[in-house]
């Protein structure tokens, strides 16, 4: 990585970031990479590189390179912890940001805590709910990915949603720094109104309550159910959404679809709503599986799965 690092005289010459590196401020240049690959931040290991990626390590640094992303031509990225994305092979042809420089976590007052969009949410589950016995654990254990990016897409499980827990959320957008209020009014199954695509998720800060269960005892019952129900390898998770009152899981396996190959990717037969990268899986390999399951699912029980995982492919 260090090899890949911007020097201030550097000369690059690759599209878009040709273009841009001439405003870059001499902060930003300290982790700013081009060609950056991409497939080791993302757990489907799939993906090209991005022509320009911004690592910052503090809080302090992401806002700045976001402001400065902003202000750049050319498609944008934010990126947390690569779990819930596919990237096509061809790479992203403009600028990724990561947000793991926002990786704070602290106590308010009483049971509120402020916790940066870049901490893994298993942090948040580990040393934060379960310490403190707070409600929760049955809800988050075993989610992959940063809370930004469970906030996005409103993560959860059969018990429960990040966004229930939140109080408020700061965002940075291209218009300005905004703070939003969450209510019930604004999240539903697997989404949210109040955070663009663009838009990034500062800093959440969650209300919890304390629970007369042991949520120690929580956390590890479903710590161990998900690894007997799901399996282990390189995947993004469930890959479609649940339809309602319904199982993406149910109706993929009930039309014979467990065990289905193209390339190296294949249609778990532990769980059907998982598609695995098993032997050096492309994009397009996955992308066919994908394909397949919703048209099967579609023609045998005229049902429309939608993907939870987000496809990132830039023409």
């Amino acid at each position: 990585m260090l090899s890949g690092l911007l020097a201030l005289t550097a000369v690059v010459n690759c599209g878009v970031v040709s273009g841009i590196l001439s405003a870059m401020t001499e902060s930003a240049f300290r982790f700013a990479i081009t060609d950056y690959p991409l497939a080791p931040a993302t757990l489907y290991k799939v993906g090209g590189a991005a022509q320009l990626a911004l690592l910052p390590e503090t809080a302090e640094e992401t806002l700045e390179a976001y402001a400065w992303m902003c202000g750049q031509p050319g498609p944008h990225l934010i990126l947390g912890c690569g779990s819930n994305v596919l990237i096509a092979d061809e790479g992203f042809p403009g600028i990724v940001l990561f947000t793991s420089g926002l990786n704070r976590v602290g106590v308010l007052d009483g049971d509120r805590w402020r916790v940066g969009g870049g901490v893994e949410l298993d942090r948040l589950v580990r040393d934060v709910i379960v310490p403190q016995n707070y409600e929760g654990a049955g809800a988050l254990t075993g989610i992959p990915g940063s809370v930004g990016g469970a906030i996005y897409m409103n993560a959860g499980t059969v018990n429960g949603s990040t966004c229930q827990f939140l109080e408020s959320v700061d965002l940075a957008t291209p218009e300005g720094p905004r703070t939003v209020d969450v209510d019930a009014s604004l999240y539903d199954y697997r989404s949210q109104s109040f955070c663009k695509e663009d838009d990034l998720i500062v800093q959440a800060v969650f209300q919890f309550h304390r629970s007369s269960a042991n949520q120690q005892a929580v956390y590890d019952h479903y710590t161990e159910r998900r690894k007997e129900k799901q399996p282990e390898g390189d995947c993004c998770g469930c890959v479609f959404k649940n339809p309602e009152n319904d199982h993406a899981g149910r109706l993929i396996e009930a039309c014979g679809l467990k065990g289905a190959r193209r390339g190296g990717a294949v249609i778990s037969e532990q769980h059907a709503n998982f598609i695995m990268n098993e032997h050096k899986a492309t994009f397009q390999d996955i992308v066919d599986l994908i394909e397949l399951c919703k048209s099967e699912v579609r023609s045998k029980f005229g049902v429309e799965l939608h993907e939870e995982v987000r496809i990132i492919r830039v023409s």
